[in-house]
């Protein structure tokens, strides 16, 4: 017995000692992708990180805007907001003062065969939230926290789930800014009766939540249907950059879509002061897993066609302001893998790059054809000028720990596309069950970078 307790003491403590969160890291732990191939003498750009982009605000009236994207099988609203709460907290920014919901253009769909009519689905929601120095003040960091996956939801539950009933709709009434803010409503699958007698309780956790809640947003990114979460990220690039142009509260673009128009445009004396006035805020962008791909296949597109920024000419000169430079931190990304199936990522449609003839031919498909025709002047893919094919310049700083089965180094050749200006892989152990050398919880593995506090250090401070 009291062996077997000395077994149970040594196994507990070193699954204790496992879990610990990691706190700092070793210079081998961060690589330059594609450093191997850049001329000798010449070195990475440094790293700055978020305090830094907070401190190029002093004296300023902008404010540091992140937008954060979210992963496959997310399907409620908060899940960055303890993350928010960090960062915001360790720029001296720490009170929570105003929250909002704004629903996005909802995505309609023709679905051949499947529907004779047009099937709407559950439309993606922005949450925004003000993070100000005292209760009352000046915001001075705002997240803009993307859920996409609510349309994708509804389709798998539609067609892949047994279901008596559709998912329920995001909880857009929970507050993160009340005194003790409940956790956000999950959505609500409800098997039938006859579903549940026939499938084991094991098998059904895994059909439910990893292949028909998971795996299938994976699916819809790399297709037509992922053309609804692409367009939602573009819509919150635009409300933050009129936020930033200080359009009315974007409150009221829900339910309707967010363009900068003429006539805002024009409380400007020109485009280049509305690119500078753009530069007077610091950009930032925070992607979980599936979310990473996302984020930039929708950025790409925004590079090749501005889209709802405007003019095409005048588009082009608004997207420095707010990519060249800007930090885009990654969480167990799946780029790597994706790009498998999506092979012309990166490319312009005049280079060598030969599976790509026009943008129209690349991905660029909405999902109905009537919606074009309300889009037409913001979103022509005729209407593309060179000066839209420039590079952006980007910092992708991708986190992944070893043990997530799902996460992927960024490759080499990532470096040489005209989105990056720096692309670098940074190896974590993120805080979790595990027995040293035989088994990391890879859940855990995947899921918890906001809890490391050497990820939170990373992105506050950069890297030398």
């Amino acid at each position: 017995m009291r062996r077997w307790r000395r077994l149970l003491t040594l196994f507990l403590a070193a699954a204790t000692l496992g879990a610990c969160a990691q706190t700092r890291l070793g210079a081998d732990a961060v690589q330059w992708a594609g450093l191997g191939r850049v001329q000798a003498g010449t070195v990475p750009q440094p790293l700055s990180g978020l305090r830094a982009q907070a401190a190029r605000l002093n004296g300023a009236e902008g404010q540091l805007r992140l937008l954060v994207v979210n992963g496959m099988a997310t399907d409620a609203h908060g899940y960055s907001f303890d993350l928010q709460r960090k960062i915001a907290t360790e720029l001296g920014a720490g009170s929570c003062i105003a929250d909002r919901a704004v629903e996005l253009t909802r995505p309609i769909f023709v679905l051949g065969p499947l529907d004779e009519h047009e099937a709407q689905f559950q439309p993606a929601t922005l949450r925004i939230t003000d993070w100000a120095p005292r209760p009352g003040g000046v915001p001075r960091v705002i997240f803009y926290e993307l859920l996409w996956t609510p349309y994708a939801d509804e389709l798998a539950d539609r067609y892949l789930g047994a279901t008596a009933l559709p998912p329920a709709a995001p909880d857009k009434s929970w507050n993160p800014c009340s005194p003790k803010p409940r956790a956000a409503a999950r959505r609500a699958r409800l098997p039938d009766d006859d579903y549940l007698r026939r499938i084991a309780l094991l098998n059904r956790a895994v059909k439910d939540e990893v292949m028909i809640g998971g795996l299938t947003d994976a699916v819809l990114s790399v297709g037509p249907l992922g053309t609804a979460a692409r367009d939602a990220i573009r819509q919150s690039f635009c409300i933050m950059a009129a936020d930033a142009l200080e359009e009315p509260r974007t409150d009221t673009y829900s339910g309707r879509r967010c363009r900068l128009r003429p006539e805002m445009l024009g409380r400007f004396s020109n485009v280049a002061t509305i690119a500078g006035h753009l530069a007077g805020h610091e950009f930032a962008v925070i992607a979980y897993s599936l979310g990473s791909f996302m984020v930039l296949d929708a950025i790409d597109e925004l590079r090749l066609s501005p889209g709802d920024f405007g003019l095409t000419a005048e588009g082009c000169q608004l997207l420095p302001p707010i990519f060249d430079g800007m930090p885009v931190y990654l969480f167990s990304n799946q780029i790597a893998l994706l790009m498998t199936a999506r092979p012309h990522f990166g490319c312009d449609p005049e280079s060598t790059c030969t599976l790509v003839s026009e943008l129209g031919g690349r991905r660029f498909i909405l999902p109905d054809s009537r919606l074009r025709s309300s889009l037409a002047e913001s979103t022509d893919d005729r209407d593309v000028t060179p000066a839209c094919r420039q590079r952006l310049g980007m910092d992708l700083i991708a986190f992944n720990d070893p043990n997530d089965i799902m996460g992927y180094r960024l490759p080499d050749f990532l470096a040489g596309m005209p989105l990056f200006r720096n692309v670098v892989n940074v190896r974590v152990r993120n805080p979790g069950f595990r027995i040293p050398g035989i088994l990391a919880n890879p859940f855990a593995a995947h899921t918890n970078h906001g809890r490391n506090p050497a990820v939170v250090h990373f992105m506050l401070e950069g890297w030398p």
